[in-house]
């Protein structure tokens, strides 16, 4: 067994993980009343892992998965830009402090969620790359079945790919509220004046979501255009890393039926012949608690190299 914890911007999610993937147990508490100081939140952490470890004497370790960037030996949380308080916290020490028998392990969400997804995923992938479209937008890469992290740690950040029609960030198109604000703006066109999204009181993705799969064909659009986007993106990643494999995660990844079809065609329209023959879109596997399985999955992967 393994505990897990999942460190996001509004819930710290723990959670008791079997090898098999199967959460047994969970518990939640407020990100922002318990990171208030660094002090808050390495004592929650510890109080919580020691309760959960009282009752799962079998844990063999414990894994981290934190949004932002780490160091080199993945012992600190470095930089994270919803959780300042943190920046510069020795998260690994400190714990291994705590529990010097159990296995700590840290890691970028992201990434974590890759290794969940390789592990779990369901799908027989041993080289891919993921892409976690959520409220930002993240990704890990896999090779060999091995996480790559680049030089200093930080490889995998697909949100920072420049892309689109505007020359920007994937994020600051897809990120839920660049994506939202994206919405509204194609709702305050004449043309879309009597569009049926006009009557959320509050629009979310989820909501267009919803009226995509009703019709609406705004909201076809919009994911038409998450596609092209995605699909832009992945060119850049497949050149680069040499792989074929492109797993579609997080929040907006739900969406992933509405958009593949534009995401192929975009691609395609790019792609050297090669890996037109060859790449290929997946939905994710792990549809629930993917956090807390990706975080675990840190302690499979260190088990598995032993």
């Amino acid at each position: 067994m393994i505990l897990g914890i999942d460190i996001g911007g509004t819930t710290i999610k723990f959670g008791i993980v079997t090898e098999k993937g199967e959460i047994l147990a969970t518990e939640r508490h407020d990100t922002l009343e318990n990171t208030k100081t660094a002090e808050d939140f390495i004592k929650l952490l510890i109080d919580i892992s020691r309760k959960f470890i009282a009752s799962y004497p079998q844990i063999k370790g414990i894994g981290i998965g934190v949004p932002g960037q780490l160091s080199l030996d993945r012992s600190t949380l470095v930089q994270a830009n919803n959780l300042g308080s943190l920046n510069g916290t020795k998260i690994v020490p400190l714990l291994k402090d705590a529990f010097p028998d159990l296995i700590v392990r840290l890691e970028n969400d992201a990434n974590c969620t890759a290794l969940g997804e390789m592990y779990f995923g369901g799908h027989d992938k041993d080289d891919f790359i993921m892409i976690a479209l959520g409220t930002g937008v993240g990704g890990g890469v896999i090779v060999h079945r091995k996480l790559f992290i680049g030089a200093k740690g930080n490889a995998g950040e697909v949100g920072f790919l420049v892309v689109g029609p505007k020359r920007q960030v994937l994020e600051n198109y897809l990120g839920q509220r660049h994506l939202t604000n994206y919405v509204k703006e194609e709702l305050a066109k004449p043309e879309n004046a009597d569009n049926s999204l006009h009557s959320e009181e509050d629009l979310t993705v989820e909501s267009v979501f919803h009226a995509a799969k009703e019709g609406n064909q705004l909201a076809l659009n919009i994911w038409n255009y998450v596609g092209e986007l995605i699909g832009e993106t992945v060119v850049g990643l497949a050149h680069s890393f040499d792989v074929t494999k492109f797993v579609i995660g997080g929040g907006v990844g739900k969406a992933y039926e509405l958009f593949k079809d534009s995401a192929e065609k975009a691609a395609l329209s790019y792609f050297s012949s090669y890996y037109a023959d060859t790449f290929e879109f997946l939905p994710a596997g792990c549809e629930e608690d993917t956090g807390l399985i990706g975080a675990a999955s840190l302690v499979i992967n260190e088990l598995e190299d032993f």
